[in-house]
């Protein structure tokens, strides 16, 4: 939403929006499609400002607008469908010329193919034609020579008597060829010698293989033999130190040993101590030689790879030797090959020559074709530049009403916008003039209407507790804009004042309904006091008659009872009556102990007596009042429920209504 959407429209409808009357809901569902309608010139937004006006009586030139946005329409489609129809139009073409070019590029190929191969023909022939004319000469030598010509082939080509004349003319031909073969002769005699050499090197390296491999096993045998003794002498000396011998003892016995070595006499007895000394020396030869093994097997397996090497390369050598005489052979098979391909290639120089001269007639007619289907093309390029033209005059007459078209939609726009403008004014003039008459018609209101006025105003004020809430969800949502700030608030200031205004309204109807609360709370009283004495008066005549009719009837029936007669607690007793009632005359419990004012037998005495004339001595009729739970009935349902429109807190009265509302808006 940008600045330019909170208008003086805007403000105006604002002002209308808080007003609490009827169509409060419809002005603001219009003030915010009036928004969208300033704020963007699309049909969505025409469409949504006409869906949002459904309060307001639909304007005139609304139809104009939507027939002259349908005829826009169906125009961009009508452009669009042709500038569609003409891209298709002009991939055909451009995949007409590229099948063209690509058909010409084919026949360029092939042509220059033909060209080539004819070309190459040519050479084939002039070439053969001098190797004939060579051939010929060489003839012709032999026949004047024909002893050193049979000297010849008997020592390069003997085989050749046997082939027809034409083979002796191709073998001819390859004579210079048999040089290198001679050299190869050579090369393979080298080969040969060079391979008896080294197989009698490969005997002699067998031989000594053999040799060295005896001496290989000699010396692992010796070393098992010597691994088992050395194993033995181990355990042995293990043992001699499982006996408890240390290396302080042997010391000893070497030093006893070599002094009885030096010193002459007869020799003594062998002892423990000297036998493990000779074990111990015994046991380090035998390392020795261990150590002499292994460096002779180590020296022996080297000879060994050696060996092995140059076996490798012996066979390497080998496989050369049969790969030279595999390529002797192949040379034969060129040779003999060469020959058959020359009698092909004569034969073929007849089949080309046919070919050449096909291939120019058709070479002729391919170019005559090309001609044609040249002239074809410019003709067609010269029609499809005619129909762009054509095409392109229509787009730029499609152009310039779609212009116009547009201008006259914005005038469109702008005159709906004006009539907006004069309506929101028409509106506001006829609002203010219903709000003076409301305002006449609250001054002669008594309270009824005031009761009314007042659920009125808490219906207003739900309503903007609610337009309060959306507000400050929109407030919250557009934070980021600065720009909408002083228009909300001047929309708050306006809520403020209808409120403030709205607030001394219900002051002055609290106070004017408290006081009617006072006036009727005294009539009640007075009502209820009035009453109460109309009973009271009531019942002593009531009673007075009962006494004086008692008193009668015992005078005319009962024979006179002196006073002293009587107990003492007849004339003081004051029992209760059984239907809760007030206590009553000793008297007349005596006489009537169950008749009390409110019980049945009373209602049907007082009636009977009220149909006769009332009570002796009563001046108007007796009307009992309402009953007290009624009353309150009457007063609870008559008492307002304070609650809050938007966290529905219930208040005792309307002041702490208003402060706890103004809290909770704020």
């Amino acid at each position: 939403m940008s600045a330019n959407d909170f208008g003086p429209q805007s403000l105006c409808l604002t002002q209308v929006m808080v007003q609490p009357q009827g169509p409060l809901g419809s002005v603001l569902q219009w003030d915010m499609a009036g928004r969208e309608v300033l704020g963007s010139s699309s049909q969505e937004s025409l469409e949504t400002a006409s869906q949002g006006s459904a309060g307001v009586p639909e304007l005139a030139d609304s139809e104009v607008v939507q027939r002259l946005m349908g005829d826009n329409q169906k125009l961009r489609d009508a452009l669009r469908n042709s500038n569609i129809a003409l891209r298709e139009r002009c991939e055909e073409i451009k995949e007409w010329q590229q099948r063209l070019r690509a058909e010409k590029n084919v026949l360029g190929h092939r042509f220059q193919e033909a060209k080539n191969l004819v070309e190459r023909l040519v050479r084939e022939n002039q070439a053969l034609q001098d190797q004939l004319r060579l051939m010929s000469q060489r003839k012709s030598e032999e026949q004047s020579v024909p002893q050193a010509g049979k000297q010849l082939r008997n020592c390069h080509e003997p085989s050749e008597e046997a082939e027809g004349e034409e083979e002796r003319i191709g073998e001819k031909q390859t004579g210079p060829q048999s040089l290198p073969m001679e050299g190869g002769n050579e090369v393979l005699k080298l080969l040969r010698n060079h391979k008896e050499k080294l197989e009698e090197r490969m005997r002699e390296l067998k031989c000594r293989n053999e040799t060295l491999l005896k001496e290989m096993e000699e010396g692992q045998n010796e070393m098992k033999n010597l691994r088992a003794t050395n194993a033995q002498l181990q355990s042995r000396l293990g043992q001699v130190k499982g006996c408890g011998v240390t290396q302080e003892v042997l010391v000893c016995c070497d030093a006893q040993v070599t002094s009885s070595h030096s010193l002459p006499g007869p020799t003594a007895p062998v002892t423990p101590s000297t036998q493990l000394v000779q074990l111990s020396k015994q046991l380090q030869a035998t390392q020795n030689r261990y150590k002499e093994l292994q460096e002779k097997l180590d020296s022996l397996q080297k000879t060994s790879f050696q060996q092995d090497k140059n076996e490798m390369l012996l066979k390497q050598r080998e496989n050369e030797c049969a790969q030279l005489t595999k390529d002797c052979d192949m040379l034969k098979a060129q040779v003999t090959s060469l020959l058959g391909e020359l009698r092909e290639k004569q034969s073929c120089l007849e089949k080309s020559e046919e070919e050449r001269a096909r291939l120019e007639e058709k070479l002729n007619r391919v170019q005559e074709a090309l001609q044609n289907m040249e002239q074809e093309s410019k003709q067609m390029k010269s029609q499809h530049s005619v129909t762009v033209d054509t095409l392109r005059l229509q787009t730029q007459n499609l152009e310039m009403a779609l212009k116009t078209e547009r201008q006259v939609l914005t005038e469109d726009k702008r005159k709906l916008a004006q009539l907006q403008h004069a309506y929101t004014q028409l509106y506001q003039d006829y609002d203010s003039k219903l709000k003076n008459e409301s305002q006449a018609k609250q001054r002669d209101g008594e309270v009824e209407d005031l009761a009314r006025r007042l659920v009125e105003a808490e219906q207003a004020l739900a309503l903007k507790q609610d337009l309060i809430d959306k507000l400050k969800e929109e407030v919250e949502q557009q934070k980021g804009t600065l720009e909408t700030v002083p228009v909300l608030t001047a929309q708050a200031e306006i809520y403020k004042a209808d409120f403030l205004a709205e607030r001394e309204a219900r002051e002055k109807l609290h106070q004017r309904k408290e006081e009617l609360q006072d006036k009727l709370n005294r009539t009640l009283a007075e009502m209820d006091r009035l009453r109460l004495e109309g009973t009271s008066r009531a019942r002593m005549e009531e009673m007075q008659q009962r006494h004086i009719e008692d008193y009668r009837a015992a005078h005319t029936l009962l024979p006179p009872m002196s006073v002293k007669g009587r107990g003492p607690d007849e004339d003081t007793l004051s029992p209760t009556c059984p239907c809760s009632c007030e206590p009553v005359s000793p008297v007349t419990t005596r006489k009537h102990p169950h008749l009390c004012t409110d019980s049945p037998q009373w209602k049907k005495q007082r009636s009977n007596r009220a149909e006769q004339g009332g009570f002796p001595g009563a001046t108007i009729p007796f009307s009992p009042a309402q009953p007290p739970s009624f009353r309150m009935q009457n007063l609870s349902e008559e008492l307002p429920d304070y609650r809050c429109p938007k966290c529905q807190y219930q208040a005792p009265d309307m002041d702490t209504l208003q402060i706890h509302v103004t809290d909770c808006i704020d």
